[in-house]
């Protein structure tokens, strides 16, 4: 495991005590250059901002706290978000499969009626829990807690409109996001690990997880991450809070991801120059065998 993917956490945790004192101080400076002095109206008023924003900020201490210490029951916590009520734990599901809603509009298999892509969420749940050790899943789950915590009971269609209107949300949500696209730096093999936990877990559901759905996932997780990556004040603010070398590293993967789609749709040539498309578009879940392939003209 890199440092800097050890130590993200923690800095993004003494990032929002900075933010904190920061606060404080940006509160009572206008007080203190004015009058020379501060009151106690003046303290009460900036303790206020701060105390506005607890429960946005504590938790991020919470969960910090217990991934430092050695807790015996981490399993069993770790394995009850996959009981029958496991997806009101499992946060970190939650909150990225509210951006696939988002970003991905809803398709209906003739053959299965399955509906995408909602019927990826338990191999996505799948995908993201193995992806971490289970205490970096708990200390990941208890940030991303943080988010429903502040949002309240809201259905998965509201769940980016509400951050989007929070000042402290957005650097929260980002950081788990982060944290997860960072663990595809071995772009090759964890697209395998994910295509084979995908297909696995939706087997039975007859459902067909193929490339093509892989592409679509990825981008409506990550895609909102490729706005700061443009700049370089943008870089420079992703490696200040989730350490040195993040904005590189997530520009790679998004390179390797980038590279993959192009091949995946790139026509393939074939004897005497004619061509055919290297992934055939189809409805999700439908076999590929269903969809005739139709050879293209060299002109």
């Amino acid at each position: 495991m890199d440092e800097q993917e050890t130590m993200a956490p923690f800095a993004r945790h003494h990032r929002t005590a900075e933010m904190l004192l920061r606060t404080l101080q940006q509160a009572l400076a206008p007080q203190f250059e004015t009058r020379g002095t501060i009151g106690r109206e003046d303290l009460d008023r900036a303790v206020g901002l701060i105390v506005e924003h607890a429960s946005t900020v504590m938790p991020l201490f919470a969960g910090n706290c217990r991934a430092c210490l050695e807790d015996p029951i981490a399993p069993r916590v770790r394995m009850a978000m996959f009981q029958p009520d496991g997806r009101r734990k499992d946060f970190v599901t939650r909150l990225l499969f509210s951006s696939v809603v988002r970003g991905v509009p809803e398709s209906t298999d003739p053959l299965t009626g399955a509906t995408f892509p909602r019927v990826v969420a338990p191999g996505l749940q799948a995908n993201l829990s193995a992806l971490f050790y289970d205490r970096e899943w708990e200390a990941l789950n208890a940030d991303a807690a943080t988010v429903f915590q502040k949002l309240g009971d809201v259905g998965d269609e509201e769940v980016w409109a509400g951050i989007d209107r929070d000042e402290a949300l957005p650097m929260v949500v980002d950081a788990v996001f982060v944290r997860v696209m960072l663990r595809f730096k071995q772009f090759s093999f964890q697209r395998q690990s994910f295509m084979r936990r995908m297909v696995e877990v939706l087997r039975e559901r007859r459902f067909a997880f193929t490339d093509d759905h892989f592409v679509t996932v990825f981008e409506s997780l990550f895609g909102h991450l490729r706005d700061d990556l443009r700049t370089g004040i943008g870089r420079a603010r992703l490696d200040t809070r989730y350490g040195d070398e993040t904005s590189g590293n997530l520009m790679r993967v998004f390179d390797q991801f980038d590279r993959h789609r192009e091949e995946i749709a790139t026509p393939v040539r074939g004897i005497g120059g004619s061509r055919r498309p290297a992934a055939v578009p189809r409805l999700p879940g439908v076999s590929a065998r269903l969809v005739p392939t139709r050879r293209l003209s060299p002109h």
